[in-house]
């Protein structure tokens, strides 16, 4: 008998509340209404007035008071399975991309960066969307990293680490390969 009163009351709650919300649509748009001779409605809408910097809305325009920071992928253990993580730091360098990995658990909090150096391969490749200056080719970069007291993060073998160290430098400084070696 209670379920049944309690059921009752709830079906009524959800009646109520369904009852009492609004049919009316929003729209972003400003819209003055007229009516034709035949009596059907005649609707001028405005769109919002934009920004010409950025073509946002003036409503939904971004907060300058946000701070800018860069983008990164960090390859890390989620759910027991190494995963590609995006994550954003101040400013990427090695040394916060090398932080990065400590703090997602990849690397041991005692590894250290020696150094990191990138070197031109000789070869080119087509240049995508956004390449500088319109280029038709971009160079090709490989790089090396240098680290010492390196220990692999928990659950992974040290050849595993390593391996997620070098893909996450090569991916975020847009590298063909990463060469990772151990003091």
């Amino acid at each position: 008998m209670k379920k049944f009163i309690m059921m009752l009351m709830l079906a009524a709650s959800v009646l109520a509340i369904v009852g009492c919300g609004s049919k009316a649509k929003k729209d972003d748009s400003s819209s003055k209404v007229e009516t034709a001779p035949d009596g059907s409605v005649i609707e001028e809408s405005t769109a919002e007035e934009t920004n010409p910097d950025n073509g946002l809305p003036l409503s939904k325009q971004p907060d300058p008071n946000a701070p800018v920071v860069d983008t990164i992928v960090v390859y890390a253990i989620v759910n027991g399975q190494m995963s590609q993580v995006m994550d954003s730091v101040d400013e990427l360098t090695e040394q916060s991309l090398l932080d990065k990995l400590i703090e997602l658990g990849t690397v041991g909090a005692s590894t250290k960066l020696v150094s990191f150096e990138t070197a031109e391969t000789g070869e080119t490749h087509e240049a995508g969307p956004g390449a500088p200056d319109g280029a038709a080719s971009v160079s090709v970069k490989s790089g090396t990293l240098v680290l010492s007291d390196f220990a692999a993060g928990e659950g992974l073998d040290e050849e595993a680490s390593k391996k997620a160290v070098a893909d996450t430098f090569a991916l975020n400084f847009e590298l063909s390969d990463c060469t990772v070696t151990i003091q």
